[in-house]
């Protein structure tokens, strides 16, 4: 699939769809507030009321997306990311989910093919499947921006608009990551690189290797380690295939050159 015409032509492609963020919002949206007598104040939502919204969204994306099937990404109940970091969402221990939210979730677990794979986050299982078992023939429906770091089609939630991300724009997206940070998600990146700048470093830069060179240079430039650079980006990568054991049901951390990089980093230091 190289263009939209060829997207759309193809009717065999799999919907995968972040199963996390259209629960929420589905959720989030019927939940209403109810005054009663005595300054008593309830929440409330119909929970059928959420059972059709999923089915009419899910119908809807099936159709802009002209899919032959879905398959619903969860994130496990486990996340390995806040085992590296403790500052890693920590934001959000306090943040309420919707009180239908389970309960959807578990009747959208019951109802359709749905995936969690154990200490990942739905992106994760999202960023496997669509560079895994259903590479070339599926489309990612989410509204996440970092999974623009993922090589795919992608039908974005927010303007239901359709992009293609090949691997060089997807490698791009995942160093200009690591370089800005996230403090949505609580990891820094390298503090004093924006947008920008990012941009500016990473321009011209046509393959990972390139990419990544610029990106722990920057690190060095700001006084930091090669260590603490991979530390962002293990924070960063939301993971493809051969990046997760499923065996083990365990990661494989981002070591693009590690050996190298961190030898030529203690010879620079004893030198």
């Amino acid at each position: 699939m190289k263009n939209l015409n060829e997207f759309h032509a193809n009717k065999k492609k799999t919907m995968l769809v972040d199963g996390d963020l259209l629960a929420y919002k589905i959720t989030s949206a019927l939940e209403e507030t109810i005054e009663w007598e005595d300054d008593v104040w309830t929440l409330h939502c119909d929970l059928d009321k959420c059972k059709q919204f999923w089915k009419q969204a899910i119908a809807y994306y099936m159709r802009l997306t002209n899919s032959a099937m879905c398959i619903i990404a969860f994130s496990d109940v486990s996340n390995y990311r806040k085992q590296l970091d403790l500052d890693y969402k920590s934001f959000r221990k306090g943040i309420r989910k919707p009180i239908t939210y389970k309960p959807l979730r578990l009747w959208i677990e019951q109802t359709h093919k749905t995936l969690s794979y154990p200490f990942l986050e739905g992106d994760d299982t999202l960023g496997l499947l669509a560079t895994g078992d259903y590479k070339d023939n599926c489309v990612i429906v989410s509204g996440d921006k970092d999974m623009r770091t993922i090589p795919a089609w992608h039908c974005f939630i927010i303007d239901d608009s359709i992009e293609f991300v090949d691997t060089q724009k997807a490698d791009l997206n995942f160093c200009t990551q690591v370089l800005t940070g996230d403090k949505s998600d609580g990891y820094i990146g390298c503090k004093g690189v924006g947008a920008v700048k990012a941009s500016r470093i990473l321009d011209g830069k046509k393959n990972i290797s390139l990419m990544w060179e610029a990106v722990l240079q920057e690190y060095q430039r700001n006084g930091y380690t090669i260590e603490d650079a991979y530390h962002q980006s293990r924070l960063a990568r939301i993971l493809r295939e051969g990046e997760y054991d499923y065996k083990k049901q365990e990661p494989k951390l981002w070591s693009y050159k590690y050996e190298h990089y961190r030898h030529f980093e203690e010879n620079r230091e004893a030198s």
